[in-house]
């Protein structure tokens, strides 16, 4: 097959709207092998490393556009052009409303307090460093960050007294409004601190389906609780909740920080006034005083609402599903500490992964499955000229439908996630690739959790009735979900 690369001179545009757009013509002409990047040095390097690149690609500038496809139809291959092209058009408003900030030195001119960044990681330190020092606080959500920036950042935040979320932050709720991913939650009195986009989702959502709000959550990047950081974000965070009047109980959330970075969190949490719940996914350590310490998300968002009403429960679907013996289980998930916590909830079997608990269980590859294992189809891996997958469906779709192939696999377990920033019909999107691995094998069993709340964009019950409809068995949490499969399969 030919590599056709279309170049657009001076054409900058986001990356997210880049990826959309090309995944618009692979949804019309059924054609994979399909890319829009700008051509920076790094974007050249992933389309060389997917086999898209092309000489005249090669000869492109930073500040050009390239639309990269793969075909042997020279005349279909400007079809696609000129469909991704309407795609991009369709994207890009074609006038600035009056008063609108026009671009990021308006922004940083403005009375706006935090500034949102979601560009290529090499670019963030110099626009990020620009934001702070105008006073700003400042969310990340793009990854590739060096370490070195992220400290630096951090640590000119801190000496700002202006707070640093990111980079990598997927999930915040500032004031009420969400950024990144985030659930509609209601306002109320627990905050929370999460070094995890989805592990912040899964738990407000369960907070407000138990009845209660959230003041404020605050995303801080999973390398925050790294010694080489330091929690820098998350004290900030706990320091202001401290002294916030409308939270009277923290959450913290994130997988195992490095031991002496865990020590001073539970320190600090110990001499607060507020009431603490934490969740250090893997690690169950006692309670103490002020302190809750959870074992999963749910038992989180549980735990932390018994502090003000100690009968709530957690909502238990009643779902009768038949033991399979000899079969796979493959947990397909867009949520990376939602995979993590399935891990460890199965920490007793043979799971493998590529974003293992045990790193003997690591994966050798992880486009193809192998024995048990649970994929976390938000890593890099699956990211590179693809957008989020709780954003576009296209590999995860391609996934389910090759694992229903498989004879030997018996349940594929998935998550859902509503909110703003995720997918405007997740079930309806992932139901399609359901019906065809359900023709190709009709014993296969899907069970998912929706991380939602009735107040999404996306309308919770009507995210619930399309999975039903195709035979998907839904559970409220990801917690159930994964005792539910593990059920079916051990």
């Amino acid at each position: 097959m030919a590599v056709k690369n279309f170049v657009v001179k001076e054409s900058y545009n986001d990356s997210v709207v880049l990826m959309n757009a090309a995944n618009v013509v692979r949804k019309k002409f059924g054609v994979k092998d399909v890319s829009a990047v700008m051509a920076t040095p790094q974007n050249l390097e992933l389309l060389s490393s997917l086999g898209l690149l092309s000489d005249g690609g090669k000869s492109a500038a930073s500040s050009d556009l390239i639309f990269a496809v793969k075909t042997n139809d020279e005349s279909a291959a400007a079809e696609m052009f000129k469909e991704f092209k309407s795609a991009l058009a369709a994207a890009v408003p074609a006038e600035k409303s009056e008063g609108e900030i026009k671009n990021f030195d308006e922004a940083l001119d403005s009375d706006a307090s935090l500034i949102l960044i979601s560009i290529p990681g090499w670019y963030v330190r110099a626009e990020a460093e620009k934001a702070i020092r105008k006073g700003k606080n400042v969310m990340v959500f793009s990854d590739n960050v060096s370490l070195e920036d992220e400290i630096f950042l951090k640590n000119l935040a801190k000496e700002k007294n202006v707070l640093f979320m990111g980079p990598d932050c997927g999930t915040s709720i500032i004031n009420g409004k969400g950024l990144g991913f985030a659930n509609v939650v209601r306002k109320g009195n627990i905050g929370i601190v999460g070094a995890s986009g989805s592990g912040i989702q899964e738990v407000t959502t369960i907070i407000h389906k138990l009845g209660f709000g959230i003041s404020q959550a605050i995303g801080v990047g999973g390398r925050d609780i790294k010694k080489e950081v330091g929690a820098i974000s998350m004290k900030q965070a706990l320091d202001f909740f401290e002294t916030d009047s409308e939270t009277e109980a923290v959450v913290i959330i994130s997988k195992p920080p490095d031991e002496a970075v865990a020590a001073e969190i539970i320190e600090k949490a110990k001499n607060s006034k507020k009431k603490y719940v934490i969740n250090f996914l893997t690690l169950e350590l006692k309670d103490f005083e002020n302190i809750s310490f959870a074992s999963t998300l749910e038992d989180a968002a549980l735990k932390a609402c018994r502090l003000f009403d100690e009968r709530v429960e957690v909502a238990k679907e009643d779902v009768n599903l038949k033991k399979i013996g000899g079969k796979f289980l493959r947990g397909l998930y867009s949520g990376g500490t939602l995979n993590y916590e399935a891990l460890y909830i199965l920490r007793n079997f043979e799971i493998y992964s590529n974003t293992p608990i045990d790193k003997s269980r690591k994966m050798k590859n992880p486009f193809k499955s192998e024995g048990h294992c649970l994929v976390d189809m938000g890593e890099d891996e699956f990211t590179r000229g693809y957008p989020h997958p709780m954003m576009d469906f296209t590999l995860r779709n391609q996934r389910i439908v090759a694992e229903a192939r498989n004879p030997d696999v018996g349940v594929i377990l998935l998550d859902c996630a509503l909110g703003w920033g995720c997918h405007p019909d997740p079930a309806g999107e992932l139901a399609g690739a359901v019906a065809e691995a359900k023709k190709i094998n009709p014993e296969i069993v899907f069970i998912t959790s929706i991380t939602g709340t009735d107040a999404d964009p996306q309308d919770y019950a009507q995210q619930k009735k399309k999975f039903e409809d195709t035979g998907v068995f839904v559970f409220p949490t990801n917690r159930q979900a994964v005792l539910a499969a593990k059920e079916v399969v051990f």
